[in-house]
């Protein structure tokens, strides 16, 4: 089955595990994911599949999915049946017992069948019916011992036509082989006859209207009108000795060129067309998928850590001033999102490298390389300048994490300074900072400067 079946398959299942985490976990990490992929892009779900399964507690191996593999089973079959229906189905319209014509009539009267078969198939997939769904349901159940998934149910009928497309088009290319097997080891006798009153040149004319596709480059398969007046037979009446035993074989080259263009090509053109709108109907599936636009709404808004979800959310942490500490003397520092600490760092470089904000991870990362080679033995402390007024959010947590790994033995100590210079931060602006340092944990202390000259940093 086509690949993009698996990935809406394995969409589902990580939906589904997905509904046992918590939506804080789930924002952060998809966040995340489309920050390192590049703002403003479509999500790439093979991708991000492909992401989790590499991070993932789960296995990173190719999925193994029983809907897959049922309908490659039942595909299988259904195309095998038709291709020994085609043999048996020549066989029989071919018969001849030496005494009465193979009538080209019944056999016209099969491509018409066939022709018929295959637009209707084509509309019931295209429309979306289920005819055969309880019945293909039961079976599915019974392969696989578990309910199917629910992800396949609106795609069951396209996906039922298209494997009656291609077993239709089995039975008509066994068929055809037969027919030519049978021409080059048997001699056949081909006319034509029906009750009702028909004339040759009618008859004719029905024939030409059939050979139209091919007469202009092959009119060898195009009947004449002699032929169709020397071919025509009675079954009570004799074998018709006074036409030519080679004329009643010049029909076969007719009857192989109509069985080819009017049951084989259509077979070919609708499976195509088939796959392609189940192509097209299982996107359509993955985009309409509950879980699909919440993935969207999680990769495109920022996740803000306000901690209002923490039992200590009202307050601040205990004794919070009674571990201040000047701010970092010699520290390196960086400014998160655009923010600006004129004269709060002493010893700090004059141009304060940027992370966050508007930049990708790979440029944070970048700002992390540079302090490192930046650091000199002096250097023990790392300070972040922040925005007080602004939430913290799960990037910087992340960055955080990554420059404790990256900047292994200095202290990092968060400064969220206010938006008028020398001024303090409230003290709820300044609580969510400390709370934020709590939960993040590593040694990461919040400085709280009064003036040019001094901060609070609380453990």
């Amino acid at each position: 089955m086509p690949g993009h079946l698996e990935t809406l398959l394995a969409f589902d299942r990580q939906y589904q595990r997905d509904q046992q985490q918590s939506p804080v976990f789930l924002h952060r990490r998809d966040r995340r994911y489309a920050l390192d992929s590049g703002e403003g892009q479509a999500p790439d779900i093979s991708r991000w599949l492909a992401q989790l399964h590499a991070i993932g507690s789960h296995t990173a191996d190719r999925p193994d999915f029983p809907e897959i593999h049922f309908w490659h089973r039942f595909s299988t079959g259904f195309i095998v049946a038709g291709a020994l229906l085609g043999v048996m189905t020549m066989s029989g319209l071919l018969f001849y017992d030496g005494g009465q014509q193979i009538n080209v009539t019944v056999i016209l009267g099969f491509v018409l069948l066939q022709l018929m078969l295959a637009l209707y198939t084509a509309v019931q997939g295209l429309a979306g019916w289920q005819p055969w769904s309880p019945l293909i349901h039961s079976l599915q159940q019974r392969l696989q011992k578990q309910q199917p998934s629910p992800a396949l149910s609106p795609l069951m009928g396209p996906m039922m036509a298209r494997t009656a497309q291609a077993a239709g088009l089995a039975f008509g290319l066994t068929a055809l082989i037969t027919l030519l097997i049978s021409v080059v080891f048997q001699d056949l006798a081909f006319g034509w006859s029906t009750t009702l009153d028909t004339s040759a040149g009618a008859w004719h004319r029905v024939v030409s209207w059939v050979a139209v596709p091919w007469s202009g480059w092959l009119p060898v398969a195009s009947p004449s009108l002699e032929l169709v007046e020397e071919t025509r037979f009675f079954r009570l009446e004799g074998t018709g000795a006074e036409t030519a035993s080679a004329r009643w074989g010049a029909w076969w080259p007719f009857v192989a060129m109509a069985w080819l263009v009017w049951v084989i090509l259509p077979r070919a053109i609708l499976l195509a067309v088939g796959s392609a709108d189940l192509r097209r109907k299982s996107r359509h599936a993955l985009t309409r998928h509950p879980g699909y636009q919440a993935l969207l709404w999680r990769m495109e808004t920022p996740a803000v850590d306000t901690g209002a979800n923490t039992s200590d959310s009202g307050r601040l942490p205990d004794d919070h001033c009674s571990a201040a500490v000047p701010v970092p003397q010699s520290a390196l520092a960086v400014s998160w999102a655009g923010a600006t600490a004129d004269g709060l760092l002493p010893g700090a470089d004059t141009a304060v490298p940027r992370a966050g904000g508007n930049q990708s991870l790979q440029a944070d990362r970048e700002t992390l390389a540079r302090l490192s080679e930046q650091r000199t033995s002096a250097h023990r402390q790392l300070v972040v300048v922040t925005r007080s007024w602004e939430p913290p959010t799960a990037e910087l947590a992340d960055f955080l994490e990554d420059a404790s790994e990256q900047l292994p033995g200095l202290t990092i100590t968060l400064l969220p300074v206010a938006a008028e210079p020398g001024v303090r931060p409230d003290e709820q602006k300044l609580g969510q900072w400390l709370r934020f340092a709590e939960r993040v944990g590593q040694g990461v202390r919040v400085a709280a400067a009064e003036s040019q000259e001094a901060a609070h940093d609380i453990q």
